[in-house]
This record gives C-alpha cells, structure tokens and sequence, in this order.
C-alpha cells in the first residue's frame, strides 16, 4: 500500500475517548446558553467567512463593483430621462412649427384667392 493510504488508516483509526469526555459533554448540554438574537446571529454567520484574509479581500472588490456598476446604472438611467425629455421636446416644437406653418399657409392661401378674384374682376372689367 502507499503512503496515502497508510496515512489515512492512521488518521481514521478508531480512538477511545478521554475519561473526562462524558462529563464535559454534559456539563456542557446542562449549562445554559447565552440568548442571540437571530439579526445577531445571522450577522456571525454572514461574517464568519470574511474573517481569512483573502475572503476580505474578495468581498472588497465584489463590493466595489456592486457600486461602480450601480453607479453606472443610475447615470444610464439619468442619460435615457434626459434624452427622453429631448424628444418630448423636440416633439412639442414640430407640433408649434407645424401650427405656425399652417397659419401662414392659410394666409398665402387668403392673400393668392383675394388676388386671384380683383385679376379675375379687372379682367371682366377689360372685356
């Protein structure tokens, strides 16, 4: 057999217990706990990983991206208000010139008919 597995026999072998082991135990069981409240608890538990060097360093920078990320979110939905605002803009200001346009029209309208009727007068007038 290897090394390995002698090192595991070795390792998973079968020991028997300290003599004081079975009181320990129930002293243990028999003393009261200490209440947690479950926000504090779930705090331990949440913090519990972070306590290797290298899991707070990760959780640094998976924390610095949720923010640049969020930031980048807000100021993309900033940008979209913005142009949305534009072109309701835009909009209103067609609308204006197309009434102005229409005005106008209907002048140039008036103006060539009231032109068009004193030619067609003069003309009658002539023959």
């Amino acid at each position: 057999m290897s090394r390995l597995d002698d090192a595991l026999r070795e390792a998973l072998r079968r020991e028997e217990p300290a003599a004081d082991f079975t009181a320990r135990v129930l002293a243990r069981v028999a003393s009261p706990r200490p209440k947690v409240s479950r926000r504090r608890a779930l705090w331990e538990t949440l913090r519990l990983p972070l306590r290797a060097p290298k899991l707070r360093w990760a959780g640094a920078a998976v924390l610095c991206l949720v923010a640049v990320f969020g930031f980048q979110y807000r100021r993309e939905r900033q940008v979209r208000a913005e142009g949305e605002q534009a072109r309701q803009q835009v909009i209103l200001a067609l609308r204006i010139a197309g009434a102005k346009l229409q005005v106008a029209q209907a002048k140039v309208d008036a103006l060539h008919s009231s032109k068009a009727a004193t030619v067609r007068e003069r003309a009658k007038e002539d023959q």
